[in-house]
C-alpha cells in the first residue's frame, strides 16, 4: 500500500460537470496520451485507481502541455467534453477520468489536481516516518496547509533529521518543490 502526496490549493472542481464518454473516446484519449508521453518525456496519464478494463477505476490526465484540438478530437468535439477540457486548459488543471457505481457510465471531469503539480507515492511505512519526520498526524488521509509543510521543511531541526535519514532524504526534493508551488 501507498500513500500518495499532493498539492491542495483548495480548487473547487465542480464545475463544468462531468462529460459522460464512450469506451471509444477513452481508448482515443489514452492513445492520445501514451503517444504524447513518448513524444515529451513526461507522463500525461496519472493512474489513481483501477484499470480501464476494470469496473471501476479513476486517472488523471495532464492535457495543458498539448493543444485542445488535439485532445477534443479525441471525443468526436462532443461540446460536453469541450467544455471540461477547455476549462482545464484555463485553469491550469488535470482532467479526470473514472467510472464507479452502478450506471458504468465513464466520466471525464475537472480535476482537483494542478497540472504540473508534482505528486510523491511513498510506501505506508516511509509514508508515516516521513510524516512523524515532519512532526505531523500520521493520518492516511487529510490535508496539510502548505504554508506549515514550508515551515518545517525550513526548520534546520526537521531538515536534519530527513537529511540524516537515507529512506527519507530522496523524498526532500520533491517536497520542496510541492511547497514552493
Amino acid at each position: 500500500m501507498t500513500i500518495t502526496f499532493r498539492i491542495d490549493d483548495g480548487f473547487d472542481a465542480r464545475e463544468p460537470g462531468p462529460a459522460i464518454i464512450t469506451v471509444h473516446q477513452l481508448g482515443s484519449l489514452r492513445d492520445l496520451l501514451a503517444a504524447q508521453t513518448v513524444r515529451l518525456g513526461s507522463p500525461l496519464i496519472l493512474p489513481e485507481y483501477g484499470d480501464p478494463s476494470e469496473a471501476d477505476f479513476s486517472f488523471d490526465a495532464r492535457v495543458c502541455p498539448l493543444a485542445l484540438a488535439m485532445v477534443s478530437a479525441c471525443f468526436d468535439h462532443y461540446p460536453d467534453a469541450i467544455a471540461v477540457l477547455d476549462e482545464a486548459q484555463f485553469r491550469g488543471r488535470r482532467v479526470r477520468v473514472w467510472r464507479y457505481g452502478p450506471t458504468r457510465d465513464i466520466h471525464l471531469s475537472l480535476s482537483s489536481n494542478p497540472d504540473s503539480a508534482p505528486e510523491l507515492k511513498v510506501a505506508n511505512c516511509n509514508a508515516y516516518a516521513l510524516l512523524e519526520t515532519l512532526g505531523l498526524e500520521p493520518d492516511s488521509v487529510g490535508v496539510v496547509p502548505v504554508t506549515e509543510l514550508r515551515q518545517r521543511l525550513t526548520d534546520p531541526r526537521i531538515r536534519q533529521r530527513l537529511d540524516d535519514d537515507p529512506q527519507l532524504s530522496r523524498y526532500v526534493p520533491t517536497l520542496v518543490a510541492m511547497a514552493s508551488l
